[in-house]
């Protein structure tokens, strides 16, 4: 299967599940959305969409991105753009395979589910799988779920390397009205990606992917020397695939394949050393000044994305810390100014984890309305009242738990609290004229106070009638409300 000419993307159109090729997608106006059970597989496939155009139709400029974002391709300037490229993106390929290595050597081959995130093998029972629910996969399927192991999550574990970004990096990409739109908007012009890569006219000459030239082991490889197409392709393990001859269905898709289904795969450990950062280009980072390092955002606790919501698109510095959001949504919110009737998402999409282990998928969408970005300023302060909101909320609660000995109080209050605030901010940032943009947050904060004035009484209810709580409750009442009063400027 070659992932340049041949129908792997899964997509569903008028209600009808398919495979259809890149060609497909990039030469016409309209051939459906992504379609897959889990919500991260469909944003690894996009990812891998969004890589292969990237380093395929790499667009000379801005002029010529905003062209292709309104016009598709046409088949002739498809096919120049991939014939330099066709045998290093077929995933059976019998000496340079997609994203693996001939050879690899291992005692005993691992089961196909282990390359679906988070599901059971070993001692990761997440997500109420079971091991062996996957046995056999098509060819589609391996391709995604290949590049998205090596992309976006922890290495195998001790001994293998993980991917450029750390272990389960957050990736942010904007979405558009259609497939190929949502691709283009995430498509670095030139002159952006030699502002990423100071070098890349000089690397561009030899710029090969990692099964097509290997990591040496043992090595130390400067970021300097790695190229756009070998950095958005990074492949940090050793793996092969194999195939079970005598089964023909995916049990990922839930389809029959016209070839056999893929149902292990060989994996062995080598080492490398990486020096210095390579700046991918969908992720936001935190940069260290004392230290000089960076380090990408990851989800670390339950709290939604919201909560972070200004890193992902407003970059800001501290005398310790710079904020950078992903370089395609800087670089979107600077070109799409002039171009009409634009109006994204964002996409916010990553896994929490410990270790090798994933806890949590998170996989989330955001409106952004029109202006936003010039509007960053207003954006930062609605998010922040609201997360000032919970922290008094939470911290008073803490206060009452603690005089009462009333365990489990604002843990709860915390859960209830983004759990029923979601769509009060989410509809803020959808509908948000940014012109009576103080009117929508101070509209918003009401809300968010009176919201967690029910939340206070739900989780307090249990104590109101105990004389050893109420002199507690009364001074956690008394102390949050002068809170909400200074947050507001409004007398409580």
């Amino acid at each position: 299967m070659n992932l340049l000419t041949d129908p792997w993307i899964p997509v569903q159109q008028n209600s009808e599940f398919k495979l259809i090729t890149l060609q497909s997608i990039l030469c016409h106006e309209d051939c459906g959305e992504i379609a897959l059970s889990r919500d991260d597989m469909e944003l690894a496939c996009l990812q891998l969409l969004i890589c292969l155009v990237q380093v395929l139709f790499l667009p000379e400029n801005g002029k010529t991105l905003k062209q292709r974002i309104v016009k598709p391709l046409t088949e002739g300037e498809y096919n120049a753009g991939i014939k330099d490229y066709i045998d290093w993106f077929d995933l059976t390929h019998p000496d340079t395979p997609f994203m693996q290595i001939r050879g690899v050597k291992a005692a005993k081959p691992t089961p196909i589910q282990k390359l679906f995130i988070g599901m059971p093998e070993g001692n990761n029972h997440a997500f109420f799988n079971n091991a062996g629910d996957i046995r056999g996969i098509s060819k589609s399927a391996a391709a995604i779920v290949l590049f998205n192991q090596a992309m976006n999550s922890p290495s195998f574990g001790g001994g293998f390397k993980g991917g450029f970004r750390g272990g389960a990096p957050i990736t942010t990409l904007l979405a558009g009205d259609s497939l190929r739109q949502t691709i283009w908007f995430n498509i670095l012009h030139k002159e952006s990606v030699i502002e990423l890569l100071p070098n890349y006219e000089h690397l561009a000459k030899n710029d090969k992917p990692v099964w097509v030239e290997p990591i040496k082991e043992k090595s130390k490889i400067s970021v300097s020397e790695i190229g756009l197409l070998r950095g958005l392709f990074w492949q940090p393990a050793h793996i092969e695939l194999e195939f079970n001859e005598d089964s023909h269905f995916c049990e990922f898709y839930g389809i029959k394949t016209s070839s056999p289904v893929i149902c292990c795969f060989n994996k062995e450990k080598f080492v490398y050393e990486i020096i210095g950062d390579w700046i991918h280009p969908h992720s936001p980072r935190i940069i260290d000044i004392k230290k000089h390092t960076t380090r990408y955002r990851s989800f670390t606790t339950t709290a939604p994305a919201w909560t972070q919501l200004n890193h992902f698109v407003i970059q800001s510095d501290s005398k310790k810390e710079n904020y950078r959001v992903a370089s395609v949504v800087r670089q979107f919110s600077a070109l799409t100014s002039d171009i009409k009737d634009i109006t994204p998402q964002l996409i916010v999409g990553g896994y929490r984890n410990k270790q090798a282990s994933i806890l949590q998928r998170r996989h989330e969408l955001f409106p952004l309305n029109s202006g936003w970005e010039s509007n960053s300023n207003h954006f930062e302060e609605l998010i922040n009242q609201a997360v000032e909101i919970k922290k008094l909320l939470r911290n008073k609660l803490y206060g009452f738990a603690q005089a009462s000995g009333a365990e489990g109080v604002p843990d709860r209050a915390e859960r209830l609290f983004y759990h029923n605030s979601e769509k009060i901010i989410l509809d803020s940032l959808r509908n948000i004229d940014w012109r009576k943009s103080a009117e929508t947050i101070k509209q918003l904060k009401r809300q968010l106070i009176k919201l967690s004035w029910n939340i206070v009484d739900e989780v307090t209810r249990p104590y109101q009638h105990e004389a050893k709580m109420i002199k507690a409750l009364t001074i956690t009442r008394k102390t949050l409300a002068g809170g909400f009063s200074k947050l507001t400027g409004e007398a409580g």
